[in-house]
């Protein structure tokens, strides 16, 4: 397209400034070995950034599900077997190649021609999940939204309802406990329906 930044800043009225390729990030520090996208300022950074990664609302919300429903304590035999033959070696691959080459999931797997549409599945499989978390993430605020009227969504038989809806009188307590296992199994059978 032959147009530069600072060409389409001095036609639009904007003061030309330096171009992006050459401007200066404030937060790499001048003796960082790689000036165009800076190191991690400690250990720990580096150590919570991971742990952020590595735990999301899966591993809090889903695998107790998951685990009850495939067998219990019988289901952590397997999966404790994969995770040490599987799943943590190629995380240990991914975050050493990542720190190693500096370079993003499509640009690092240049390394081994032959593996470059890793990467590139890596990209499509992070934008799906992103999009199916969004959606977890809407229901939940939806929900909690919808808590705070005054006459519950869900209490009564309004104009969503169809024939199956029921009017069952119950206690305020009860009501609670209610309203709680309802968010709760919108919840799981959302993310049931997504994993299928």
């Amino acid at each position: 397209m032959g147009v530069s930044l600072s060409g389409f800043l001095r036609c639009c009225g904007g003061r030309a400034s330096e171009d992006l390729s050459t401007s200066k990030d404030t937060q790499v520090a001048s003796n960082d070995e790689n000036t165009e996208r800076g190191n991690w300022s400690s250990k720990s950074e580096y150590l919570l950034s991971m742990v952020g990664y590595a735990v999301g609302l899966g591993n809090v919300w889903r695998f107790p599900y998951l685990t009850f429903q495939h067998g219990g304590g019988a289901f952590l035999i397997p999966y404790t077997i994969m995770l040490a033959l599987s799943g943590l070696p190629l995380f240990f691959l991914e975050c050493s190649m990542g720190q190693f080459a500096s370079l993003g999931p499509v640009s690092v797997w240049k390394i081994l021609p032959a593996f470059q549409g890793v990467g590139i599945t890596m990209v499509l499989i992070s934008t799906m999940v992103t999009i199916y978390y969004n959606v977890i993430i809407a229901y939940s605020l939806y929900y909690l939204f919808a808590s705070f009227q005054s006459v519950l969504p869900w209490s009564d038989c309004f104009e969503w309802s169809d024939e199956k809806c029921s009017k069952v009188a119950m206690g305020t307590s009860l009501q609670f406990l209610f309203n709680v296992l309802f968010v709760f199994s919108v919840f799981s059978y959302s993310t049931t329906i997504i994993d299928r």
